[in-house]
Protein backbone atom coordinates (compact mmCIF):
# COMPACT_ATOMS: atom_id res chain seq x y z
CA UNK A 1 0.00 0.00 0.00
CA UNK A 2 0.78 3.13 -0.98
CA UNK A 3 1.82 5.68 1.92
CA UNK A 4 0.46 8.94 0.59
CA UNK A 5 -3.15 8.42 0.88
CA UNK A 6 -6.11 10.70 0.77
CA UNK A 7 -7.14 11.25 4.47
CA UNK A 8 -10.24 13.00 4.26
CA UNK A 9 -13.17 10.87 5.06
CA UNK A 10 -16.49 10.08 6.71
CA UNK A 11 -16.49 10.09 10.39
CA UNK A 12 -17.87 7.71 11.78
CA UNK A 13 -19.75 7.21 15.59
CA UNK A 14 -19.34 3.84 17.04
CA UNK A 15 -22.70 2.15 18.02
CA UNK A 16 -20.78 0.53 21.11
CA UNK A 17 -20.37 3.97 22.79
CA UNK A 18 -24.29 4.25 23.92
CA UNK A 19 -23.29 1.26 25.80
CA UNK A 20 -22.40 2.48 29.64
CA UNK A 21 -20.74 -1.10 30.36
CA UNK A 22 -18.36 -0.36 27.70
CA UNK A 23 -14.97 1.65 28.70
CA UNK A 24 -12.43 0.67 26.00
CA UNK A 25 -9.31 2.04 26.77
CA UNK A 26 -8.69 2.78 22.87
CA UNK A 27 -12.01 4.48 21.60
CA UNK A 28 -14.63 5.53 24.50
CA UNK A 29 -15.24 9.00 25.05
CA UNK A 30 -15.81 8.30 28.84
CA UNK A 31 -12.44 6.74 29.60
CA UNK A 32 -10.63 9.55 31.54
CA UNK A 33 -6.94 7.68 30.73
CA UNK A 34 -8.25 6.23 27.07
CA UNK A 35 -7.29 7.10 23.88
CA UNK A 36 -10.59 8.21 22.91
CA UNK A 37 -9.85 7.66 19.28
CA UNK A 38 -12.51 8.61 16.42
CA UNK A 39 -12.43 7.08 13.57
CA UNK A 40 -13.63 7.69 10.07
CA UNK A 41 -13.92 6.04 6.56
CA UNK A 42 -11.63 6.94 4.32
CA UNK A 43 -12.17 7.29 0.61
CA UNK A 44 -10.73 4.04 -0.43
CA UNK A 45 -12.42 2.45 2.08
CA UNK A 46 -10.09 2.03 4.97
CA UNK A 47 -11.18 2.71 8.37
CA UNK A 48 -8.86 5.21 10.19
CA UNK A 49 -8.06 7.31 13.38
CA UNK A 50 -5.47 10.77 13.58
CA UNK A 51 -4.12 10.61 16.21
CA UNK A 52 -1.48 12.99 18.20
CA UNK A 53 0.32 11.45 21.27
CA UNK A 54 0.80 13.62 24.97
CA UNK A 55 4.05 13.21 27.06
CA UNK A 56 1.55 11.13 28.88
CA UNK A 57 1.84 7.69 26.53
CA UNK A 58 5.89 8.62 26.08
CA UNK A 59 8.71 5.72 26.81
CA UNK A 60 12.11 7.78 26.09
CA UNK A 61 11.73 11.73 26.07
CA UNK A 62 9.68 12.77 22.88
CA UNK A 63 8.65 9.17 21.71
CA UNK A 64 5.56 7.50 21.95
CA UNK A 65 5.91 3.79 24.21
CA UNK A 66 5.62 0.65 21.65
CA UNK A 67 3.12 -0.53 23.62
CA UNK A 68 0.84 2.45 23.08
CA UNK A 69 1.54 2.23 19.45
CA UNK A 70 0.44 -1.46 19.23
CA UNK A 71 -2.94 -0.54 21.50
CA UNK A 72 -3.33 1.93 18.55
CA UNK A 73 -3.28 -0.64 16.05
CA UNK A 74 -5.14 -3.47 17.84
CA UNK A 75 -8.05 -0.48 17.86
CA UNK A 76 -8.48 0.56 14.57
CA UNK A 77 -7.62 -3.16 13.11
CA UNK A 78 -10.38 -4.71 16.05
CA UNK A 79 -13.27 -1.61 15.11
CA UNK A 80 -12.94 -2.26 11.70
CA UNK A 81 -13.94 -5.83 12.57
CA UNK A 82 -17.01 -4.26 14.32
CA UNK A 83 -17.30 -2.04 11.71
CA UNK A 84 -17.46 -3.84 9.04
CA UNK A 85 -19.27 -7.27 10.12
CA UNK A 86 -20.90 -6.13 13.04
CA UNK A 87 -18.63 -8.14 15.87
CA UNK A 88 -16.72 -7.70 18.72
CA UNK A 89 -13.46 -9.98 18.53
CA UNK A 90 -10.37 -10.89 20.53
CA UNK A 91 -6.98 -10.18 19.86
CA UNK A 92 -5.33 -13.67 18.77
CA UNK A 93 -1.96 -12.29 16.99
CA UNK A 94 -0.86 -8.65 16.38
CA UNK A 95 2.27 -8.68 14.56
CA UNK A 96 3.92 -4.80 13.92
CA UNK A 97 7.05 -3.67 12.52
CA UNK A 98 8.32 -0.04 13.68
CA UNK A 99 10.31 1.32 11.12
CA UNK A 100 10.33 4.82 12.47
CA UNK A 101 9.76 5.87 16.10
CA UNK A 102 6.70 8.03 16.47
CA UNK A 103 7.15 11.25 18.35
CA UNK A 104 5.12 13.07 20.46
CA UNK A 105 2.98 15.84 19.79
CA UNK A 106 3.03 15.01 16.08
CA UNK A 107 0.15 14.11 13.96
CA UNK A 108 -0.86 10.57 12.66
CA UNK A 109 -2.98 8.76 10.79
CA UNK A 110 -3.61 4.95 11.22
CA UNK A 111 -5.50 3.22 8.77
CA UNK A 112 -6.78 -0.65 8.60
CA UNK A 113 -8.61 -3.21 6.39
CA UNK A 114 -9.43 -6.63 6.40
CA UNK A 115 -7.23 -8.79 4.28
CA UNK A 116 -8.99 -12.30 4.57
CA UNK A 117 -10.92 -15.03 6.40
CA UNK A 118 -11.00 -18.20 7.36
CA UNK A 119 -10.91 -20.99 10.06
CA UNK A 120 -12.95 -19.48 12.15
CA UNK A 121 -10.32 -16.05 12.26
CA UNK A 122 -10.27 -12.84 10.69
CA UNK A 123 -7.35 -11.28 9.40
CA UNK A 124 -6.21 -7.34 9.11
CA UNK A 125 -3.62 -4.67 7.49
CA UNK A 126 -2.84 -1.67 9.17
CA UNK A 127 -0.08 1.33 8.75
CA UNK A 128 0.86 4.33 10.52
CA UNK A 129 1.77 6.85 8.53
CA UNK A 130 3.34 10.29 9.80
CA UNK A 131 2.38 13.74 8.58
CA UNK A 132 4.40 13.88 5.16
CA UNK A 133 3.13 10.38 4.42
CA UNK A 134 6.12 8.63 5.71
CA UNK A 135 5.40 4.84 6.79
CA UNK A 136 6.32 4.57 10.31
CA UNK A 137 4.40 1.07 11.80
CA UNK A 138 3.33 -1.72 9.67
CA UNK A 139 0.98 -4.89 11.17
CA UNK A 140 -1.14 -7.51 10.92
CA UNK A 141 -3.36 -8.83 13.38
CA UNK A 142 -5.93 -12.03 13.76
CA UNK A 143 -9.05 -12.08 15.49
CA UNK A 144 -11.25 -14.43 16.99
CA UNK A 145 -14.89 -13.44 17.19
CA UNK A 146 -16.18 -13.72 20.35
CA UNK A 147 -19.24 -15.51 21.58
CA UNK A 148 -21.94 -15.16 23.78
CA UNK A 149 -20.69 -17.63 26.39
CA UNK A 150 -16.98 -15.88 26.24
CA UNK A 151 -18.86 -12.67 26.77
CA UNK A 152 -20.87 -13.38 29.62
CA UNK A 153 -17.71 -15.15 31.27
CA UNK A 154 -14.97 -12.41 30.39
CA UNK A 155 -16.81 -9.38 30.39
CA UNK A 156 -18.93 -10.24 32.89
CA UNK A 157 -21.77 -8.87 31.63
CA UNK A 158 -25.39 -8.83 33.38
CA UNK A 159 -28.71 -9.55 31.46
CA UNK A 160 -29.68 -5.96 31.20
CA UNK A 161 -25.89 -5.57 29.56
CA UNK A 162 -25.98 -8.64 27.68
CA UNK A 163 -28.91 -7.89 25.94
CA UNK A 164 -28.29 -4.64 24.35
CA UNK A 165 -24.73 -5.77 22.74
CA UNK A 166 -25.79 -9.81 22.23
CA UNK A 167 -26.03 -9.15 18.31
CA UNK A 168 -22.00 -8.45 18.52
CA UNK A 169 -21.60 -12.09 19.60
CA UNK A 170 -21.86 -15.71 17.54
CA UNK A 171 -20.86 -14.82 14.39
CA UNK A 172 -19.37 -17.38 11.81
CA UNK A 173 -16.67 -16.38 10.08
CA UNK A 174 -16.46 -19.46 7.51
CA UNK A 175 -14.35 -19.10 4.36
CA UNK A 176 -13.99 -16.51 1.79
Amino acid sequence: MSTAQDTTGEAIELPWHAEPSFNCFGCSPRNPIGLKLRLKRLPNGDHAAETAFSENYASYPGIVHGGIVNVLLDEVMGDTLALVHGLLAFSVTLRSKMLLPLAVGEPYLTAARISGQGNGVLHTQAEITGPGGELHVMATGTYQPIRSQQAREFMRLDDAAFGRVRHYFDHGTGES
